[in-house]
């Protein structure tokens, strides 16, 4: 199949103009992190968007590679979601939206670039979605701890790590301001382990 002529080229437009939307959601929803002087938690947020503008240059290049006419226009018809950005709501939204990402629309590209045989394609999709099922446990996670104030808890013993000097310590909390910088707790790196146990 010629692809100008194929679905598989309006995939990748469909899913260019969503991940750049994602990633402004990231950077919108870094700012409002900051601004609650969650300084770790905004840098984590901004690295996801910058995961997303990734993964849009990879679908902007296989566009124009592919394309026989390298100044294309391509038409879709597609829904964003506008709501609150309040950091307790969107940290979970984001969440909800990237696991249907994930589960439903890149699993849906992957099958129509199979099938009309753009295989190097349906792969970009595959490890596209298994980013965004990552990226929504990790935001579910942090949207539950968050709105329980116990991102910086834990049941068992945790390294906690200062962002901005590199002091740490292994407790089951970290610490309200740290004794080396002396930069408040929102500096303190979350732990892996705690991003992705969902305690």
């Amino acid at each position: 199949m010629q692809f100008n002529q194929s679905q598989t080229k309006i995939s990748i437009a469909r899913a260019f103009a969503g991940l750049c939307q994602d990633a402004a959601r990231y950077q919108f929803m870094a700012k409002d992190a900051r601004d609650d002087g969650m300084e770790y938690l905004s840098t984590l947020l901004e690295g996801m968007g910058k995961h997303k503008i990734g993964q849009s240059q990879r679908l902007y290049s296989l566009m124009l590679e592919l394309s026989e006419n390298k100044k294309d226009n391509v038409v879709i018809e597609a829904g964003y979601p506008f709501e609150d950005n309040k950091i307790t709501i969107s940290l979970e939204r984001a969440g909800i939206i990237e696991e249907y990402e994930g589960k439903n629309l890149f699993a849906q590209f992957v099958r129509v670039a199979t099938d009309e045989g753009f295989k190097e394609i349906a792969g970009v999709f595959e490890l596209i979605g298994k980013v965004s099922h990552k990226h929504s446990r990790i935001l579910k996670t942090l949207a539950q701890n968050y709105n329980k104030r116990q991102l910086y808890k834990n049941s068992k013993p945790l390294t906690w790590t200062c962002s901005n000097c590199g002091h740490s310590i292994e407790d089951k909390s970290a610490w309200l301001v740290c004794p080396l910088c002396k930069k408040p707790k929102g500096y303190v790196m979350i732990p892996e382990e705690k991003l992705t146990s969902g305690e």
